[in-house]
């Protein structure tokens, strides 16, 4: 994983796609400080951890988490959606989370268990092999999906201790609603912006 972050970083730089404002890159990265404080504030694993926003254009994700406590984000998704820092550290929070909570391990143990663990020996072969067909992804859906809803819980309580706004993060969720379509519902791992933010208010 920590092999695929460094690949997304290394393409970035090679196409020229890496990020280069310097006051975008300044916000996020002292919005991602806080939030890396406030993980380390409710488990104590990543108390001496700096974690890593990178910012890249057209990544196609509004952000991805990498163990290595490395996340990317998508510069035009902050941009397009006009992100306040409340949104912003909600949208990293829910990324640490999926770091915290092991969903990275599980859908490697999910392709071991798939394909069988002599096909697939080490960590590298099960994520090239989950990465190189998208009818692994749709197997894995249900179990992404609840991994998704896990992130939105523990990373509103990551979100909380970070002392930003609760009610401005929860614009984020307004925002995505109106980019969402039926056929999004059908094929992503996340439940509809609706529902998640009642999760993560039910939290705060």
């Amino acid at each position: 994983w920590r092999g695929l972050a460094s690949s997304y970083v290394r393409k970035a730089l090679a196409d020229q796609t890496l990020n280069r404002d310097p006051a975008l890159n300044a916000r996020v990265d002292r919005v991602m400080a806080v939030v890396g404080s406030a993980v380390a504030a409710i488990d104590a694993r990543y108390a001496q951890v700096e974690w890593k926003a990178i910012l890249i254009e057209h990544f196609g994700y509004g952000a991805v988490a990498f163990p290595g406590e490395t996340i990317i984000v998508d510069a035009d998704f902050v941009r397009r959606m006009k992100l306040g820092d409340d949104e912003l550290a909600l949208l990293l929070c829910h990324e640490a989370a999926h770091v915290l909570a092991g969903h990275a391990s599980t859908k490697l143990s999910f392709m071991a268990e798939f394909l069988g663990k002599d096909r697939l020996p080490t960590a590298r072969t099960a994520l090239l092999e989950f990465l190189a067909e998208d009818s692994y992804a749709a197997a894995f859906r249900p179990t992404a999906r609840l991994q998704e809803r896990e992130a939105d819980t523990l990373g509103a309580a990551i979100f909380f201790a970070t002392g930003y706004d609760t009610r401005r993060a929860l614009w984020l969720f307004d925002k995505l609603a109106l980019t969402e379509t039926s056929e999004d519902d059908e094929r992503d791992s996340h439940d509809t912006a609706t529902v998640r933010k009642r999760t993560v208010s039910a939290v705060f």
